[in-house]
């Protein structure tokens, strides 16, 4: 999940639990109006570890890297 995801999310529980008629529209409004709050905390997923698609990335770009290319023919003939 995203940090916006996680924070809309805890502002849906929070207003769910003082009234049951709260909507999930409803938090995507209050989110939005209290945005400056959302640095504060930290995403529930990046703290149990979970990788970022940057991180994703480099790994796969490292792992490319370390495998031997294959040659074509002609290229093995040459030598």
């Amino acid at each position: 999940m995203t940090a916006w995801n996680d924070f809309v999310k805890k502002i849906y529980h929070e207003g769910h639990n003082k009234d049951s008629n709260y909507s999930f529209k409803q938090a995507l409004k209050d989110a939005s109006a209290r945005k400056s709050e959302m640095g504060k905390s930290q995403s529930s997923s990046t703290a149990m570890g979970v990788k970022t698609k940057k991180s994703r990335r480099t790994s796969r770009k490292s792992r490319k890297t370390t495998k031997k290319s294959k040659k074509t023919k002609s290229q093995r003939r040459r030598k």
